[in-house]
């Protein structure tokens, strides 16, 4: 139903009144929308120097990364330079180990071809020797053996020659025989004296050749333990190029 309208004096004071708090509004709401702008604008600021400072951080953390690689590349490599080095001084040494290893065994290939050496001289003298006192030996045995038969022809042809008397002549031989036993004797003992001699000189020939060896192998003995000694002082320190006799 429709109303009539009703007047108040009262009516043009509210109206005034909405009109300044409208104004009053507009206001707050331009305050607030110019501090919220100002919110915004510090906001963006705010993010913006945020996200600088966390794009400089990042490109700070890859520097730091890449410096830290780059450093750790150089470690490496050092110390596999260090390694490598390593590996040559004992490779070196492994060598320097071999060579005076192969030189101790040619000195010692060495030193048994010398004592084989003088020991198959030494032998090749003593049958030299034995062989020439066998020939004198055979000599001499030809020889007696040839006195001896000649005696016997001599004692048969003085028998045959002198026939005149038994006795005598028996006498004589025996006395001849006797005599020549005698002889036989005499040059057996010789014989025997002359063997013992030529014993004695070649046990005693074959004893100065022997103190020879055994000297010279003596003083070689003394050598190696020398150069063990001068080994075991200087430890895998590579030899004198000139060591003294």
């Amino acid at each position: 139903p429709s109303a009539t309208p009703i007047s108040s004096p009262n009516l043009g004071t509210l109206k005034d009144k909405r009109v300044q708090n409208s104004t009053e509004f507009d206001k707050a709401d331009s305050l607030r929308a110019a501090v919220f702008q100002n919110w915004l604008e510090k906001k963006r600021v705010f993010l913006l120097e945020l996200k600088r400072t966390e794009k400089k951080k990042a490109e700070n953390l890859r520097n730091d990364t890449e410096k830290k690689e780059a450093v750790k590349r150089e470690e490496a490599i050092a110390s596999f330079e260090a390694w490598k080095k390593k590996k040559e001084r004992e490779a070196k040494k492994l060598k320097e180990k071999k060579n005076l290893e192969e030189l101790k065994k040619k000195k010692a290939a060495e030193q048994n071809e010398e004592k084989t050496e003088a020991a198959q001289k030494a032998y090749e003298k003593w049958k030299e020797r034995k062989a020439e006192y066998l020939r004198e030996q055979s000599r001499k045995q030809k020889q007696s053996e040839r006195i001896r038969k000649k005696k016997e022809e001599e004692l048969v042809a003085e028998k045959k020659r002198d026939s005149k008397s038994a006795v005598e002549k028996w006498n004589e031989k025996k006395e001849e025989y006797v005599k020549q036993k005698k002889a036989e004797k005499i040059l057996e003992r010789r014989k025997q004296e002359i063997q013992q001699a030529e014993k004695e000189e070649k046990n005693k020939k074959a004893m100065e050749e022997y103190e020879r060896w055994l000297e010279k192998k003596e003083r070689r003995e003394q050598l190696v333990k020398r150069q063990k000694k001068l080994q075991a002082v200087h430890g895998d320190e590579a030899p004198s190029p000139w060591s003294p006799p």
